[in-house]
């Protein structure tokens, strides 16, 4: 598994993983048992959901009524969920990684950053577990009203996708071993978005390009343009 810690500018560093996207598949298991195992099975539909919808492109034809509208959106959102949170669920079944690095860090500079994140991270998915917990239970009225229950969609997904992702923290802090790769484009990388205008746009898809990672520049946009 190889996972790229991303320069920001300044002291800001963002991990990065890009996972290979697949057509989703129905397993054609059976129930599953117990509050938390439905709770995950349900987390497992709305996610194949939302990459068929990705794949199907059914963009053209708007689907009719208020609540259809609003649960492809909610799809769509979680599409983008998925990206993020793919890095940390995926660490809970791995032993061994490699962390690309800027060449501009040491190699124990770099780890101690991107543990210290990766804690941070655990802290702050644990705590809204708890919060959308509670949201999660409010939401079972909905489930009476006729039509998709877009609130409980939204709260399963967000309840079960921050505990994996406290999982996945937690193990990529403590058991994770972590082989650190300096890396010469990234460092390329943090010097483009340093740049304005045209400029700075060609130089960050350059870097992209030169790492091999179809997504990146899209990335470094999207949390360069948010506040840190």
């Amino acid at each position: 598994m190889h996972v790229y810690f991303i320069p920001l500018g300044g002291d800001r560093y963002e991990p990065y993983y890009e996972h290979e996207d697949a057509a989703p598949a129905d397993d054609g298991a059976a129930p599953p048992r117990g509050l938390f195992a439905r709770l995950s099975a349900r987390f497992a539909a709305i996610i194949r959901d939302a990459e068929r919808q990705r794949h199907e492109a059914r963009a053209h034809q708007p689907p009719a009524g208020m609540m259809a509208r609003l649960q492809r959106r909610m799809l769509a959102w979680v599409a983008e969920r998925v990206a993020e949170q793919r890095l940390l669920w995926r660490l809970r079944g791995e032993d061994a990684a490699v962390l690309h690095a800027p060449d501009t860090l040491s190699p124990d500079e770099a780890r101690r950053l991107f543990l210290a994140g990766m804690q941070k991270d655990a802290d702050r998915h644990l705590k809204l577990t708890a919060v959308h917990a509670l949201g999660l239970a409010a939401s079972a009225p909905f489930a009476l009203i006729p039509g998709p229950n877009v609130f409980g969609y939204f709260f399963t997904f967000t309840v079960v996708g921050h505990f994996l992702s406290y999982r996945g923290a937690r193990r990529g802090v403590g058991t994770v071993r972590w082989t650190v790769e300096p890396s010469a484009e990234l460092s390329q990388l943090g010097r483009a978005v340093g740049l304005s205008g045209t400029e700075r746009y060609v130089a960050i898809h350059e870097a992209a390009e030169r790492l091999g990672l179809e997504r990146l520049a899209r990335f470094v946009e999207r949390m360069t343009s948010t506040p840190a």
